[in-house]
């Protein structure tokens, strides 16, 4: 009997061990190495050459070229239209990788990697402790100042500048200091006249960045109720349509819009010469390296995320 005891205890001490095994390889601490994490290859997700999250990406991990160049990039990559289907892509494929704005981490229900050892948080950012950032800029026409559409967008970047306007780019995880010294709305709305009007017949279309929508979908009912009761549409597809559609190849187009947002700097001295005075920062967002929720990898560096997508890893467990 004493015998039996002994090799039940021993038994159970070998499961029980096995088990803390296991629970430490599917460990959300962020402190765990990359050597708990699995030995499947890894598949690198990307946006399109039009995205501004992906120029801010790929310069901030000091892969600059790839930011125009699939060539550079491992076999095999997946290129991702949208904030959106990134999101859900990697939300079904536990190996994979991507990158998104951390204005859509939080309903995402993917992991966000600490990037140089810094949670992905807006403290972090406004501390300049977590430096995988980028700005989001807005543009607007040059060709519209005496209508009705100019004027209710001119009063809507005016009121992005206002307490109110900042707070609400703030709690949409827009990345913005609300300081003290800034106008509120009731104090600056005298010099807008449009506000004042029925624009319920006009419609005000914004383009550019998806990246931004999470901001842009709750901008434009609080400043609608603020200004007539204008209605508008959505069209953003990428950051590259910022400045096409509203002073490029498409602003008389089918597809003009009214008011854009770049999720990166708009290119002045080369294809997006904006005229001075229509564009500016509204906010700033974080880049977050991103993974399914059930893999184990949990911090990152740019060499780390370098060498994954430029394939000089290919593997989890090879990844430092």
């Amino acid at each position: 009997m004493k015998s039996l005891k002994k090799i039940t205890l021993g038994v159970a001490a070998t499961v029980l061990a096995a088990f803390s095994l296991a629970s430490c390889g599917n460990s959300n601490n962020p402190s765990e190495s990359a050597s708990t994490v699995n030995d499947k290859n890894i598949v690198c997700y990307t946006r399109d050459t039009s995205s501004g999250t992906r120029d801010g990406f790929f310069t901030g991990i000091g892969l600059e070229e790839a930011k125009s160049d699939n060539s550079l990039l491992v076999s095999g990559y997946q290129e991702i239209d949208s904030n959106g289907t990134m999101i859900s892509s990697l939300k079904n494929d536990e190996n994979g990788i991507g990158y998104i704005s951390l204005a859509s981490l939080a309903e995402s229900g993917l992991k966000g990697l600490y990037y140089n050892d810094v949670e992905p948080t807006e403290e972090n950012v406004l501390a300049g402790t977590y430096t995988l950032t980028r700005n989001f800029n807005y543009i607007t026409r040059t060709d519209d100042a005496d209508t009705t559409k100019g004027k209710i967008v001119r009063a809507m970047v005016a009121y992005l500048g206002t307490v109110e306007g900042k707070t609400l780019v703030k709690n949409n995880s827009g990345i913005v200091e609300v300081k003290t010294t800034d106008p509120t709305w009731d104090s600056i709305k005298s010099q807008y006249e449009v506000t004042t009007l029925d624009n319920s017949s006009v419609t005000i279309v914004v383009a550019g960045s998806t990246s931004v929508k999470s901001i842009t979908s709750k901008l434009l009912p609080a400043f609608s109720a603020l200004c007539g009761n204008f209605k508008y549409e959505f069209a953003q597809n990428g950051s590259s349509d910022a400045y096409k559609r509203t002073q490029g190849s498409e602003k008389d187009g089918a597809n003009r819009a009214d008011f854009a947002f770049a999720s990166r700097e708009f290119k002045l001295t080369g294809s997006e010469p904006a005229a001075e005075g229509s564009y500016g920062k509204m906010c700033v967002d974080a880049i977050v390296a991103v993974v399914n929720a059930k893999n184990s990898y949990s911090k990152t560096t740019a060499e780390a995320l370098k060498s994954i997508y430029t394939g000089e890893v290919t593997k989890w467990n090879q990844v430092k």
